[in-house]
């Protein structure tokens, strides 16, 4: 879908949403505002579901697509942002693109050449892929994430056509639920962290989906689940 579809689906739940104004930005898509497309590979072995785009640049909010090319915006596919970097630092403390970087063993010098080496094989898109100022409402509807999922991110796993998928977090498996074949696999899946260890691997052996933990600090504890993920991951990136 061009970006003025996927803006005008987004413009169409706003219009029936008043209550949303403001904090639902249907014109704003940072993955087209960053171009993620260029870097798309060819073939993309696996694919990441995230939840949605971040909703500030520091301490401001984002409102403009120039906004999302800020050295401030920390969204995975901008590449000017400057991720601070602190030796030491405790296990997933960082933003979701050093975090991937780091479980898949990246090594670039730079977030530009991470990115770049990353794109070789995966590639990651948003459950939600406008912006939802999440400071203003802390939940993502549940509506919108189904919407989403249905009339955008089930066309762009179609066009994909990735050999894998990987869930990262409770907003990406609950859009994934509404898409077949997934739906049926994910039938009777509560929360991404209850998934026992036989249906995780059942799932990615005959579903190809690996449904992780957002890796994120706050999700510190499951950090064994997030690495034994991520070593399945990069095999298949060999």
């Amino acid at each position: 879908m061009s970006a003025e579809s996927v803006a005008e689906v987004y413009r169409r739940y706003a219009a029936a949403r008043p209550e949303y104004r403001g904090v639902l930005l249907p014109g704003l898509l940072p993955h087209d505002a960053c171009a993620a497309e260029r870097r798309r590979p060819d073939r993309v072995t696996v694919l990441f579901i995230a939840e949605s785009p971040p909703w500030t640049a520091g301490r401001r909010e984002v409102a403009e697509p120039s906004d999302c090319l800020s050295p401030d915006y920390p969204y995975f596919w901008n590449d000017r942002y400057d991720a601070v970097c602190r030796p030491g630092a405790a296990p997933l403390s960082r933003g979701l693109a050093e975090n991937l970087f780091m479980l898949l063993g990246l090594d670039g010098g730079s977030r530009r050449e991470n990115l770049d080496l990353f794109a070789r094989n995966f590639f990651l898109v948003d459950t939600v892929k406008c912006v939802f100022r999440k400071n203003r409402k802390a939940a993502i509807p549940g509506d919108l994430v189904r919407m989403s999922a249905r009339e955008i991110l089930g066309p762009e796993i179609a066009g994909l056509a990735p050999g894998y998928i990987v869930a990262l977090g409770n907003t990406a498996l609950a859009g994934l639920s509404e898409i077949e074949p997934y739906a049926s696999a994910l039938s009777g899946v509560g929360k991404i962290t209850e998934i026992p260890g036989d249906l995780r691997e059942s799932l990615f052996l005959e579903s190809r989906l690996l449904c992780m933990p957002y890796p994120g600090g706050r999700n510190r504890r499951y950090l064994d689940t997030i690495e034994s993920g991520f070593e399945l991951i990069r095999d298949l990136a060999v």
